[in-house]
């Protein structure tokens, strides 16, 4: 992630948040399960996740809500999601 969209996501982050706090991340991921392994993986043990199939099921939509320390933590999050192919987060 390049400095100046970190710093936009960061100040958006901080103004829109008290921190520590519930943040909910949703991704959605082609439905393999190696892609759907490398999104659980990124999380600490004992994550809930909720899941979602496409009407198709071709795609899969993860939701995610877990406590978060600040906004740099969240950042962190989405930065370790950009290697897996076929990811959007939203």
């Amino acid at each position: 992630m390049d400095q100046e969209k970190y710093n936009q996501i960061r100040k958006q982050l901080v103004d829109s948040t008290q921190w520590p706090s519930i943040y909910m991340f949703k991704f959605v991921i082609p439905n393999k399960d190696e892609k759907t392994e490398a999104v659980k993986a990124i999380f600490p043990k004992g994550t809930q996740f909720a899941f979602k199939t496409s009407k198709n099921m071709a795609y899969l939509s993860i939701t995610v809500k877990i406590m978060m320390k600040d906004a740099d933590a969240v950042i962190a999050i989405y930065d370790q999601t950009k290697h897996i192919e076929g990811l959007l987060a939203l």
